[in-house]
């Protein structure tokens, strides 16, 4: 993230960076190894969101947003495999990526 971000700046200066927060649910790509799955993700996201703060950029939580809409729907509704968002999936991300970039413009 810091090399790609630094060479985007560089080159780009004026360019606006969004960091997603990465998430899992349940799902047949993840269930089986559900605690490496889960421990991972969270590490990655703590990364992400450093990176974000470091960089001042903009960062979209999305685990709480999956971990809500597993309680109206099953994972499978949302995610292809606990991991690859479906069109439901993609919904999500795209209604709070939205509200994040609502603040830069």
């Amino acid at each position: 993230y810091s090399m790609l971000i630094n060479e985007i700046k560089t080159a780009l200066p004026d360019t606006k960076i969004i960091i997603l927060e990465p998430f899992v649910l349940k799902g047949s790509a993840t269930e089986n190894d559900w605690e490496y799955f889960s421990v991972e993700t969270i590490k990655r996201a703590e990364k992400a969101k450093m990176i974000a703060k470091e960089f001042n950029l903009k960062f979209v939580p999305l685990q709480s947003k999956f971990d809500e809409a597993e309680k109206l729907a099953d994972s499978s509704y949302w995610l292809l495999d606990g991991v690859h968002p479906n069109y439901s999936g993609h919904e999500i991300i795209k209604r709070e990526w939205i509200k994040v970039f609502k603040e830069l413009v």
